[in-house]
Protein backbone atom coordinates (compact mmCIF):
# COMPACT_ATOMS: atom_id res chain seq x y z
CA UNK A 1 0.00 0.00 0.00
CA UNK A 2 1.38 3.40 -0.87
CA UNK A 3 0.71 7.09 -1.31
CA UNK A 4 -2.03 8.85 -3.21
CA UNK A 5 -3.31 12.40 -3.52
CA UNK A 6 -6.91 13.13 -2.55
CA UNK A 7 -8.31 15.70 -4.98
CA UNK A 8 -12.00 15.73 -3.98
CA UNK A 9 -13.84 15.78 -0.68
CA UNK A 10 -15.09 12.21 -0.60
CA UNK A 11 -15.88 10.16 2.47
CA UNK A 12 -13.08 7.73 3.22
CA UNK A 13 -14.29 4.50 4.83
CA UNK A 14 -12.34 3.48 7.90
CA UNK A 15 -12.63 0.42 10.09
CA UNK A 16 -14.85 0.27 13.18
CA UNK A 17 -17.38 3.07 13.53
CA UNK A 18 -15.81 6.07 11.82
CA UNK A 19 -15.60 7.65 8.36
CA UNK A 20 -13.43 10.57 7.32
CA UNK A 21 -14.14 13.48 5.00
CA UNK A 22 -10.65 14.64 3.97
CA UNK A 23 -9.87 18.21 2.94
CA UNK A 24 -9.73 18.89 -0.78
CA UNK A 25 -5.94 18.56 -0.95
CA UNK A 26 -4.27 15.94 1.21
CA UNK A 27 -1.73 13.20 0.78
CA UNK A 28 -3.12 9.84 1.80
CA UNK A 29 -0.96 6.87 2.72
CA UNK A 30 -2.42 3.47 3.64
CA UNK A 31 -0.76 0.45 5.21
CA UNK A 32 -1.95 -2.68 7.04
CA UNK A 33 -1.23 -2.54 10.78
CA UNK A 34 -2.79 -3.84 14.00
CA UNK A 35 -4.94 -6.25 12.02
CA UNK A 36 -6.70 -3.60 9.93
CA UNK A 37 -6.09 -0.74 7.49
CA UNK A 38 -4.08 2.22 8.77
CA UNK A 39 -4.34 5.64 7.11
CA UNK A 40 -2.12 8.70 7.38
CA UNK A 41 -3.30 12.00 5.90
CA UNK A 42 -0.89 14.91 5.62
CA UNK A 43 -0.69 18.19 3.72
CA UNK A 44 0.56 17.68 0.17
CA UNK A 45 3.85 19.47 0.93
CA UNK A 46 4.64 17.41 4.04
CA UNK A 47 8.08 15.75 3.94
CA UNK A 48 7.94 12.03 3.20
CA UNK A 49 10.70 11.30 5.72
CA UNK A 50 8.47 12.19 8.68
CA UNK A 51 5.73 9.86 7.48
CA UNK A 52 8.22 7.07 6.83
CA UNK A 53 9.57 7.33 10.38
CA UNK A 54 6.05 7.06 11.79
CA UNK A 55 5.24 4.01 9.68
CA UNK A 56 8.45 2.29 10.82
CA UNK A 57 7.68 2.98 14.45
CA UNK A 58 4.09 1.77 14.15
CA UNK A 59 5.19 -1.41 12.40
CA UNK A 60 7.61 -2.12 15.24
CA UNK A 61 4.87 -1.61 17.85
CA UNK A 62 2.53 -3.84 15.88
CA UNK A 63 5.10 -6.63 15.95
CA UNK A 64 6.21 -6.18 19.57
CA UNK A 65 2.78 -5.81 21.16
CA UNK A 66 0.91 -8.63 19.43
CA UNK A 67 -0.02 -11.16 22.09
CA UNK A 68 -0.94 -13.89 19.63
CA UNK A 69 2.15 -14.12 17.46
CA UNK A 70 5.73 -14.96 18.46
CA UNK A 71 7.29 -11.95 20.15
CA UNK A 72 7.90 -10.25 23.45
CA UNK A 73 4.31 -10.28 24.73
CA UNK A 74 3.74 -13.95 23.93
CA UNK A 75 7.02 -14.78 25.69
CA UNK A 76 5.91 -12.83 28.76
CA UNK A 77 2.54 -14.58 28.76
CA UNK A 78 4.24 -17.98 28.68
CA UNK A 79 6.33 -16.98 31.70
CA UNK A 80 3.25 -15.80 33.60
CA UNK A 81 1.47 -19.11 32.91
CA UNK A 82 4.49 -21.03 34.21
CA UNK A 83 4.80 -18.86 37.33
CA UNK A 84 8.20 -17.57 36.28
CA UNK A 85 9.62 -14.07 36.35
CA UNK A 86 10.75 -12.64 33.04
CA UNK A 87 12.54 -9.52 31.90
CA UNK A 88 10.73 -7.04 29.65
CA UNK A 89 11.84 -4.08 27.56
CA UNK A 90 11.40 -0.58 29.00
CA UNK A 91 8.75 0.18 26.37
CA UNK A 92 6.69 -2.88 27.33
CA UNK A 93 6.90 -2.00 31.01
CA UNK A 94 5.59 1.47 30.16
CA UNK A 95 2.75 -0.06 28.15
CA UNK A 96 1.83 -2.47 30.96
CA UNK A 97 1.89 0.28 33.58
CA UNK A 98 -0.28 2.50 31.39
CA UNK A 99 -2.78 -0.33 30.93
CA UNK A 100 -2.77 -0.95 34.68
CA UNK A 101 -3.59 2.72 35.25
CA UNK A 102 -6.53 2.41 32.83
CA UNK A 103 -7.77 -0.68 34.68
CA UNK A 104 -7.79 1.28 37.93
CA UNK A 105 -9.38 4.34 36.36
CA UNK A 106 -12.13 2.28 34.73
CA UNK A 107 -12.86 0.35 37.93
CA UNK A 108 -11.96 -2.87 36.14
CA UNK A 109 -14.24 -2.43 33.13
CA UNK A 110 -11.09 -2.26 31.00
CA UNK A 111 -8.60 -5.03 31.72
CA UNK A 112 -5.53 -5.85 29.61
CA UNK A 113 -4.93 -9.05 31.56
CA UNK A 114 -7.81 -11.05 30.05
CA UNK A 115 -5.91 -12.55 27.14
CA UNK A 116 -6.72 -16.04 28.39
CA UNK A 117 -10.43 -15.23 28.25
CA UNK A 118 -10.04 -13.80 24.76
CA UNK A 119 -8.43 -17.06 23.72
CA UNK A 120 -11.17 -19.18 25.31
CA UNK A 121 -13.80 -17.32 23.28
CA UNK A 122 -11.69 -17.57 20.12
CA UNK A 123 -11.53 -13.82 19.53
CA UNK A 124 -7.77 -13.87 19.03
CA UNK A 125 -7.97 -15.28 15.50
CA UNK A 126 -7.74 -12.99 12.50
CA UNK A 127 -10.74 -14.82 10.98
CA UNK A 128 -13.88 -15.09 13.11
CA UNK A 129 -15.05 -18.63 12.33
CA UNK A 130 -18.32 -20.12 13.66
CA UNK A 131 -17.93 -22.33 16.69
CA UNK A 132 -19.20 -23.14 20.15
CA UNK A 133 -19.30 -21.08 23.30
CA UNK A 134 -16.80 -22.09 25.97
CA UNK A 135 -18.46 -24.27 28.58
CA UNK A 136 -19.35 -22.74 31.94
CA UNK A 137 -16.86 -25.12 33.53
CA UNK A 138 -14.11 -23.57 31.40
CA UNK A 139 -14.98 -20.02 32.47
CA UNK A 140 -15.59 -20.80 36.16
CA UNK A 141 -11.90 -21.14 37.19
CA UNK A 142 -11.13 -17.88 35.44
CA UNK A 143 -13.93 -16.11 37.35
CA UNK A 144 -12.83 -17.69 40.63
CA UNK A 145 -9.41 -16.04 40.37
CA UNK A 146 -9.91 -13.18 37.91
CA UNK A 147 -6.71 -11.69 36.50
CA UNK A 148 -5.75 -8.10 37.19
CA UNK A 149 -2.62 -6.18 36.30
CA UNK A 150 -2.48 -5.32 40.02
CA UNK A 151 -1.29 -8.94 40.48
CA UNK A 152 2.02 -8.20 38.76
CA UNK A 153 5.18 -7.94 40.85
CA UNK A 154 8.07 -5.87 39.54
CA UNK A 155 11.78 -5.79 40.29
CA UNK A 156 13.18 -3.29 37.84
CA UNK A 157 12.39 -4.72 34.41
CA UNK A 158 11.73 -8.21 35.80
CA UNK A 159 8.07 -9.07 36.29
CA UNK A 160 6.05 -12.05 37.43
CA UNK A 161 2.35 -12.62 37.95
CA UNK A 162 0.85 -13.93 41.18
CA UNK A 163 -2.00 -15.23 39.02
CA UNK A 164 -0.99 -17.72 36.30
CA UNK A 165 -4.27 -17.01 34.48
CA UNK A 166 -3.16 -13.45 33.75
CA UNK A 167 -2.38 -13.14 30.04
CA UNK A 168 -1.63 -9.80 28.42
CA UNK A 169 -3.77 -8.60 25.52
CA UNK A 170 -3.58 -4.89 24.72
CA UNK A 171 -6.65 -4.70 22.49
CA UNK A 172 -8.54 -1.53 23.37
CA UNK A 173 -5.38 0.30 24.41
CA UNK A 174 -2.34 -0.34 22.20
CA UNK A 175 -3.71 1.50 19.18
CA UNK A 176 -4.45 4.55 21.30
CA UNK A 177 -0.91 4.55 22.68
CA UNK A 178 0.46 4.19 19.16
CA UNK A 179 -1.64 7.11 17.93
CA UNK A 180 -0.35 9.39 20.68
CA UNK A 181 3.23 8.37 19.91
CA UNK A 182 2.78 9.00 16.18
CA UNK A 183 1.40 12.52 16.62
CA UNK A 184 4.19 13.30 19.08
CA UNK A 185 6.76 12.24 16.47
CA UNK A 186 5.12 14.29 13.74
CA UNK A 187 5.00 17.35 15.99
CA UNK A 188 8.68 16.97 16.86
CA UNK A 189 9.37 16.85 13.12
CA UNK A 190 7.70 20.25 12.81
CA UNK A 191 4.34 19.02 11.52
CA UNK A 192 1.22 20.87 12.63
CA UNK A 193 -1.42 19.12 10.50
CA UNK A 194 -1.99 15.37 10.36
CA UNK A 195 -4.58 12.67 10.82
CA UNK A 196 -3.85 9.04 11.57
CA UNK A 197 -6.33 6.18 11.57
CA UNK A 198 -5.54 2.82 13.13
CA UNK A 199 -8.45 0.47 12.59
CA UNK A 200 -11.05 3.20 13.06
CA UNK A 201 -9.28 4.89 15.97
CA UNK A 202 -8.41 8.42 14.87
CA UNK A 203 -5.98 10.99 16.19
CA UNK A 204 -5.76 14.37 14.51
CA UNK A 205 -4.09 17.72 14.81
CA UNK A 206 -4.75 20.89 12.84
CA UNK A 207 -6.22 20.30 9.39
CA UNK A 208 -5.33 21.30 5.84
CA UNK A 209 -6.21 24.24 3.62
CA UNK A 210 -7.59 26.08 6.63
CA UNK A 211 -10.25 23.46 7.30
CA UNK A 212 -10.48 20.98 10.17
CA UNK A 213 -10.67 17.25 9.77
CA UNK A 214 -14.28 16.09 9.52
CA UNK A 215 -15.14 12.69 10.96
CA UNK A 216 -18.37 10.78 10.43
CA UNK A 217 -19.75 8.43 13.09
CA UNK A 218 -21.12 5.30 11.45
CA UNK A 219 -24.67 4.10 12.03
CA UNK A 220 -24.12 0.67 13.62
CA UNK A 221 -27.57 -0.44 12.43
CA UNK A 222 -27.19 0.60 8.79
CA UNK A 223 -24.85 1.72 6.01
CA UNK A 224 -24.92 5.48 6.66
CA UNK A 225 -23.77 7.94 9.31
CA UNK A 226 -25.52 9.12 12.46
CA UNK A 227 -23.50 12.32 12.91
CA UNK A 228 -20.40 14.22 11.83
CA UNK A 229 -17.81 16.01 13.88
CA UNK A 230 -15.03 18.52 13.15
CA UNK A 231 -11.90 17.88 15.18
CA UNK A 232 -10.44 20.68 17.32
CA UNK A 233 -6.71 21.13 17.66
CA UNK A 234 -5.14 17.86 18.71
CA UNK A 235 -7.61 15.21 19.77
CA UNK A 236 -8.62 11.61 19.23
CA UNK A 237 -11.96 10.17 18.13
CA UNK A 238 -12.28 6.51 19.07
CA UNK A 239 -15.23 4.16 18.59
CA UNK A 240 -15.63 0.80 20.29
CA UNK A 241 -18.30 -1.24 18.53
CA UNK A 242 -19.83 -4.61 19.31
CA UNK A 243 -21.02 -4.93 15.70
CA UNK A 244 -17.68 -4.76 13.89
CA UNK A 245 -15.94 -7.95 15.04
CA UNK A 246 -17.92 -10.97 16.17
CA UNK A 247 -18.25 -14.75 16.01
CA UNK A 248 -21.27 -16.98 15.46
CA UNK A 249 -21.20 -19.26 18.51
CA UNK A 250 -23.87 -21.93 18.92
CA UNK A 251 -25.85 -20.02 16.32
CA UNK A 252 -25.70 -16.72 18.25
CA UNK A 253 -23.77 -13.64 17.19
CA UNK A 254 -21.29 -12.80 19.96
CA UNK A 255 -19.24 -9.60 20.10
CA UNK A 256 -15.49 -9.75 20.65
CA UNK A 257 -15.69 -7.19 23.47
CA UNK A 258 -15.70 -9.14 26.72
CA UNK A 259 -16.86 -8.10 30.17
CA UNK A 260 -13.90 -8.92 32.45
CA UNK A 261 -16.22 -9.17 35.46
CA UNK A 262 -18.55 -11.77 33.91
CA UNK A 263 -16.25 -13.63 31.53
CA UNK A 264 -18.57 -13.23 28.56
CA UNK A 265 -19.39 -10.76 25.76
CA UNK A 266 -20.83 -7.38 26.70
CA UNK A 267 -23.98 -7.14 24.55
CA UNK A 268 -26.04 -4.19 25.82
CA UNK A 269 -24.46 -1.31 23.87
CA UNK A 270 -23.65 -1.39 20.16
CA UNK A 271 -21.16 1.46 19.90
CA UNK A 272 -19.42 4.02 22.08
CA UNK A 273 -17.51 6.96 20.60
CA UNK A 274 -15.16 8.96 22.83
CA UNK A 275 -13.48 12.26 21.91
CA UNK A 276 -10.48 13.26 24.03
CA UNK A 277 -7.00 14.81 23.63
CA UNK A 278 -5.42 11.51 24.73
CA UNK A 279 -5.93 8.69 22.24
CA UNK A 280 -4.80 6.13 24.83
CA UNK A 281 -7.44 7.27 27.31
CA UNK A 282 -10.11 7.51 24.60
CA UNK A 283 -9.30 3.96 23.46
CA UNK A 284 -9.53 2.42 26.92
CA UNK A 285 -12.57 4.50 27.84
CA UNK A 286 -14.53 3.53 24.73
CA UNK A 287 -14.06 -0.14 25.61
CA UNK A 288 -14.78 0.37 29.31
CA UNK A 289 -17.97 2.36 28.70
CA UNK A 290 -19.29 -0.23 26.26
CA UNK A 291 -18.67 -2.92 28.89
CA UNK A 292 -20.29 -0.77 31.59
CA UNK A 293 -23.56 -0.76 29.67
CA UNK A 294 -26.53 1.62 29.52
CA UNK A 295 -27.07 2.03 33.26
CA UNK A 296 -23.66 3.22 34.41
CA UNK A 297 -21.69 4.42 31.38
CA UNK A 298 -22.27 8.08 32.26
CA UNK A 299 -21.06 7.56 35.82
CA UNK A 300 -17.98 5.71 34.62
CA UNK A 301 -17.27 8.38 32.00
CA UNK A 302 -17.13 10.98 34.77
CA UNK A 303 -14.89 8.68 36.81
CA UNK A 304 -12.51 8.34 33.87
CA UNK A 305 -12.48 12.06 33.07
CA UNK A 306 -14.03 11.82 29.61
CA UNK A 307 -16.87 14.22 28.94
CA UNK A 308 -17.38 13.89 25.15
CA UNK A 309 -19.19 10.58 24.56
CA UNK A 310 -21.74 9.33 22.00
CA UNK A 311 -23.53 6.02 22.60
CA UNK A 312 -25.85 3.83 20.52
CA UNK A 313 -27.65 0.87 22.12
CA UNK A 314 -29.10 -2.33 20.68
CA UNK A 315 -32.44 -0.67 19.94
CA UNK A 316 -30.77 2.16 18.03
CA UNK A 317 -31.34 4.72 20.78
CA UNK A 318 -28.68 7.43 20.84
CA UNK A 319 -27.29 9.17 23.90
CA UNK A 320 -24.75 11.97 23.94
CA UNK A 321 -23.06 13.95 26.68
CA UNK A 322 -23.65 17.68 26.91
CA UNK A 323 -20.02 18.46 26.09
CA UNK A 324 -20.23 16.62 22.76
CA UNK A 325 -23.82 17.38 21.78
CA UNK A 326 -23.08 20.93 20.66
CA UNK A 327 -20.28 19.69 18.39
CA UNK A 328 -22.24 17.03 16.51
CA UNK A 329 -23.62 17.87 13.09
CA UNK A 330 -26.24 15.95 11.09
CA UNK A 331 -24.83 13.41 8.63
CA UNK A 332 -24.16 14.82 5.16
Amino acid sequence: MGRLLLQRREWLALAAGLWLLPPAQARHERRALFGSPADLLLPVAAPAAAADEVWRGLAAMNQRWNAWKPGEVSTVNAAFAAGRATRVSPSLRTLIEGAAAMERLSLGHFNAGIGGLVGQWGFHDDVMRPGQRPAAAEIAPWLATPPSLAQLEWQGLAVRSRNPRLQLDFGGYAKGVALDWALDRLQRAGMQDALLNLGGNLAAMGGTAGRPWRVGVRDPHGPGLVATLDTRGREAVVTSGSYERWRLLDGERCTHILDPRLGRPAPALVSVTVVHPSAALADAAATALLVAGPLIWRTLAREMGVDAVFVVDQAGRQSVTTALEARLNPPI
